[in-house]
């Protein structure tokens, strides 16, 4: 789990399950301490939040939203069929719900994190926009954090295709980019790191896990200043359609992260979950990822949860809880909002759904 301050980039939280206790190496760590740390299967040593990758699933359809509507390629109102699945080439690509969903915008695509509606849009946009916004967003790079093993996550282009596959990019590539599976790969820094973008609407901010370095005597030795990488010029219309969305997958009829909704403050997240690993040992990656409060963001999170091999977990049955957890505590004893806000924003043409009981669990 990460969280940071969207307004500044500050880490606030870093955090990989499960833990060891850091005084074994003070002053030094005996053999066996360290080869017992070494040999257990659930490897405690790993910092999943900066130094593992996992494929994002559905939280990546807000680069691919971005990414569709910045190039046009699709406009708010545009509606397509969220069908139970479609043909790309030779392969059937599937929707996680089993029924026909009927004609969506972008807004109720995202709140019922329709797959066959972004197949379609992801295609129709375009591997080159998806990839542009995606490295706009911090993905694909390392976030310079001063820490050693940082992963870097990959975001595929031609390049890479050629080399690992022989071949380039082709549709079902991109439709399985549109909902974050295929060879996409990014890591939980990265991906809270794209929500504070959201959140604050397009600025980039150096993640900052240090403020400053001194001595006991409080010389100070090196400083980290709170810095703009970049902005991104994504206008008000997207924002907005974002976090609608967004918002209705916590708190809408449809959405898949009700399991996040707090009674006192809103929150604006989207689910994600995705196959994970070598077919005969494949995982789950559950994820939710998000900001709140959603209409003056203080906080931007990213949390996955493994799942154990052959088990069935999902981003909003596993993963939007812990965020809950986290949030209750912070925000404990503040007026009830929830309610209120959710009526004033919830559509009426958004369409009721059967209650999410599994959140998209794609092919």
């Amino acid at each position: 789990m990460v969280i940071i301050d969207p307004n500044n980039g500050d880490i606030l939280a870093l955090a990989s399950w499960p833990t060891y206790d850091p005084n074994l190496f003070v002053p030094s760590i005996s053999a066996e301490q360290f080869k017992a740390l070494q040999d257990d299967p659930d490897i405690p040593l790993l910092p999943r939040a900066y130094r593992s990758s996992y494929p994002p699933g559905s939280t990546f359809k807000i680069a691919v939203g971005i990414a569709a509507l910045e190039s046009h390629a699709v406009y708010p109102d545009d509606r397509y069929e969220c069908v139970p699945s479609i043909q790309v080439g030779n392969v059937t690509f599937h929707n996680w719900k089993k029924s026909d969903r009927g004609a969506l915008n972008f807004v109720q695509a995202l709140t019922e994190s329709c797959d066959t509606w972004f197949y379609q849009v992801g295609i129709k946009t375009g591997s080159a926009p998806i990839i542009d916004w995606a490295l706009k967003l911090g993905f694909g790079a390392k976030c310079g954090i001063p820490l050693r093993g940082e992963a870097e996550g990959r975001i595929p282009n031609d390049q890479y295709m050629k080399a690992t596959h022989g071949r380039k990019l082709l549709n079902g590539d991109i439709a399985n980019m549109s909902i974050g599976q295929g060879d996409t790969q990014v890591t939980p820094l990265q991906m809270a790191q794209a929500m504070g973008v959201v959140a604050n609407g397009g600025t980039l901010y150096q993640t900052r896990l240090v403020q400053q370095v001194q001595t006991f005597d409080g010389q100070i030795v090196t400083a980290y200043q709170v810095r703009a990488k970049r902005t991104l010029d994504f206008s008000s219309e997207t924002l907005d359609q974002l976090r609608t969305g967004m918002i209705n997958v916590v708190n809408g009829a449809g959405g898949t992260a009700h399991q996040a909704s707090l009674d006192n403050v809103e929150v604006a997240g989207k689910t994600g979950t995705a196959q994970w690993g070598p077919k005969n040992k494949e995982r789950t990656a559950a994820w939710f990822a998000g900001f709140l409060p959603a209409d003056q963001p203080r906080y931007a999170f990213a949390a996955v949860y493994e799942g154990d091999v052959g088990s069935k977990v999902h981003g909003g049955s596993a993963a939007a809880p812990m965020i809950a957890d986290v949030f209750k505590d912070i925000y404990q004893g503040e007026k009830v909002v929830r309610q209120q806000q959710r009526r004033a924003r919830e559509e009426p043409e958004v369409r009721r759904a059967e209650p999410v009981e599994e959140d998209d669990e794609s092919d």
